[in-house]
């Protein structure tokens, strides 16, 4: 048996996650891990099919949400069923928090990566148009939206991302919070395009967004649908039914916040705006499609 791992060398567990793997690797009595380290010109997929090309057992990857859902998704591309493992080691943790894979010991997550239970994972797939054109088809684990939510992300400096993980996204989303909705076009499914006015449009895969809060109730690992958000606020005084939903993970409906489930969803803002997939931005964009597909690879864990 043999492990892959995926690593950001920028990171300051790189080393330290090498480490532990290999460790693992000996203590299980695998071979010696295959290490590949990503770049800005090759940030992850390359890696994954270097890595498969190789007939490795395990691919596990070391890095940032971005790093992960692009592996994750050349994974899901190549439709083979080498299970994944997730080092928590970047500034968020989104998807790796839903999983219930926390910060910690590495020597632990790197055990659990080599000999911990399969679960399934769903990937969703967003496209956009930015001025008229096509854009790239990139993979999505946990949330993608439109809208205001990008604008926070936007906010967020890099240097506040590596000092301040989560924190640094709820400082910026509060001061969006107070700007006015947008008009957006609506299409889920086969369903009538609704013209709507919102503060953003999400797709998840996954429940939860930093600090915990339960923002999609209806998503789960490996479920046939995502669930869309539409954050119709009129006014900043919607916020705090919101926030306590969140918090409290009560179950009562709140008018601002309406639950779609769905395999596709198409959304076209008034004007182009940022789109923040699993953290990531793409800035301008006139118009974003989600598409889900289920069960798309097997997380290790």
């Amino acid at each position: 048996m043999r492990a892959a791992l995926i690593v950001n060398p920028n990171l300051k567990a790189a080393a330290p996650a090498v480490r532990a793997v290999r460790a693992a690797s000996r203590l299980k009595d695998w071979d010696e891990p295959l290490v590949l380290q990503t770049t800005v010109a090759r940030p992850g997929q390359e890696q994954t099919w270097d890595a498969l090309d190789a007939s490795v057992d395990r691919i596990i990857v070391a890095g940032g949400d971005g790093t992960v859902r692009l592996v994750a998704g050349a994974l899901a591309e190549s439709g083979e069923l080498t299970g994944l493992g997730i080092m928590a080691t970047g500034a968020a943790n989104i998807v790796a928090r839903n999983l219930g894979l926390y910060p910690g010991p590495l020597e632990t997550a790197a055990m659990a990566a080599l000999t911990g239970r399969r679960c399934p994972l769903s990937v969703s797939w967003v496209a956009f148009r930015r001025k008229a054109h096509a854009g790239d088809i990139t993979p999505m684990l946990a949330v993608a939206g439109i809208g205001r939510d990008g604008e926070a992300i936007a906010a967020t400096q890099p240097w506040m991302k590596r000092n301040g993980g989560w924190l640094a996204y709820a400082a910026t989303g509060a001061r969006q919070a107070l700007r006015p909705a947008i008009p957006m076009k609506v299409t889920i499914d086969d369903g009538p395009t609704e013209t709507v006015r919102a503060w953003s449009v999400l797709a998840a895969n996954l429940p939860r967004l930093p600090m915990g809060v339960v923002a999609f109730p209806g998503a789960a690992p490996g479920s046939d649908a995502m669930q869309v958000l539409q954050v119709r606020l009129k006014n900043p005084a919607e916020w705090l039914p919101v926030a306590v939903k969140g918090l409290t993970h009560h179950d009562a409906s709140v008018p601002a916040l309406s639950y779609s489930p769905a395999q596709r969803l198409m959304v076209e803002p008034g004007r182009p705006m940022p789109v923040q997939i699993d953290g990531d931005l793409v800035p301008d964009v006139a118009a974003m499609s989600v598409t889900l597909q289920p069960a798309a690879i097997f997380v290790v864990m």
